[in-house]
């Protein structure tokens, strides 16, 4: 009975620990998907985390605000 747990033990331990993620892998994958401008817009789901590798300048900033400032148009 014991060895069967830890047979088990083992098998469970692996797949937890092949589910980690490194931080330089989870860079890499995050530079991956802010490489595409959609996904550094405001509102975006990645947003915050394409701006944490990645800020964007105040230039981008000002830009972003008024292609989503309102219009008056009603």
């Amino acid at each position: 009975m014991t060895t069967a747990r830890l047979i088990a033990f083992t098998i469970l331990s692996g797949m937890a620990l092949s589910g980690c993620q490194t931080p330089q892998a989870r860079q890499a994958q995050l530079a991956t998907i802010c490489a595409d401008p959609v996904n550094r817009q405001p509102g975006n789901f990645y947003f915050n985390e394409c701006q944490s590798i990645k800020p964007s300048t105040s230039r981008q900033l000002q830009k972003d605000y008024t292609l989503g400032a309102p219009t008056g148009d009603d």
